[in-house]
């Protein structure tokens, strides 16, 4: 039993970092219908920023905030210098954006390997949360718990905004009918460039957050991002809750599968996405008819 709760805690922690990627690449593509290949290089960014800020000021805690704050800005440039323009030019396309944006992680991936080398850095754990616990007999870091309760907090707070609040009502009104959203005088353009700037903060969050358990590395975003998109296309495109329990899905079978099949635990959740694309492939809780 221990080693069975033992093994889901660990399923829970990889699926809740999971989500904190898939939920920021949902909302940009259920909002703006682009798939944003460079989501993936601000998960590094969030990485390497908590990194910095933690190596110049001894607080994990500030990292936590102002690499997300850092990756949000950016993020609000890219949609308003670089995929707008492209955009407002009539190349709006799945191919164009998927191109431009896989471009940029490559680009991304190059810089900071630029910068910081080929070494690969870590982020040390707080000493609040360094401890370990004991459950049913056997000792459980608390940090990863921590991560598992942040993703809990942060999936309920978007569920909140997007479910409870006006802007969260704007958000899912423009995702439905952009220009009776216009027609009513709301400046989607805005609400798009904060909706790309949370999801590339999230993404940074969960940089930020694996960072003192995984390896900081200049390739980290393109390992993550194949796992991500398993998650969106499993969960739905464009679709919240589907991300949530596509993430829970994906992160159960990849950990259950290296723990009880290790030799099935390299292609475990490529059969799940293979599974979905045959029998539903708009995914759990997507809109028949859409599909990845």
């Amino acid at each position: 039993m221990s080693t069975f709760l033992f093994h889901f805690l660990n399923g829970l922690q990889l699926s809740m970092l999971i989500f904190l990627l898939a939920v920021g690449l949902t909302l940009i593509f259920g909002l703006m219908d682009s798939l944003n290949l460079a989501h993936g290089g601000f998960y590094t960014i969030g990485a390497y920023g908590g990194w910095i800020v933690a190596s110049q000021t001894g607080s994990f805690w500030l990292a936590l905030v102002i690499a997300p704050l850092f990756a949000a800005a950016l993020g609000v440039l890219l949609e308003v210098l670089v995929q707008r323009p492209l955009i407002n030019r009539g190349r709006s396309s799945h191919l164009d954006v998927a191109l431009l944006t896989f471009g940029l992680l490559f680009v991304i991936m190059g810089l900071m390997e630029v910068v910081f080398g080929a070494a690969y850095l870590s982020i040390k754990v707080p000493p609040l949360l360094s401890d370990r616990v004991e459950i049913f007999e056997r000792t459980y870091p608390v940090y990863r718990l921590f991560i598992i309760g942040l993703g809990l907090v942060i999936a309920l707070l978007l569920w909140l905004l997007l479910d409870k609040t006006v802007f969260g009502a704007i958000v899912r009104a423009g995702v439905d009918n952009r220009e009776m959203v216009l027609g009513m005088g709301i400046n989607i353009t805005l609400v798009f460039a904060i909706v790309f700037g949370l999801g590339c903060a999230l993404a940074a969050l969960a940089g930020v957050i694996a960072a003192p358990i995984l390896s900081i590395f200049s390739r980290m975003g393109a390992t993550i991002l194949v796992v991500t998109f398993i998650v969106v296309v499993v969960g739905g495109l464009g679709n919240f809750k589907g991300s949530f329990y596509g993430s829970i899905l994906v992160g159960m079978i990849d950990t259950f599968a290296l723990a009880y099949l290790p030799e099935a635990g390299l292609f475990a959740i490529y059969v799940v996405l293979a599974v979905f694309m045959m029998v539903r492939p708009q995914g759990i809780f997507g809109v028949k008819g859409q599909s990845a």
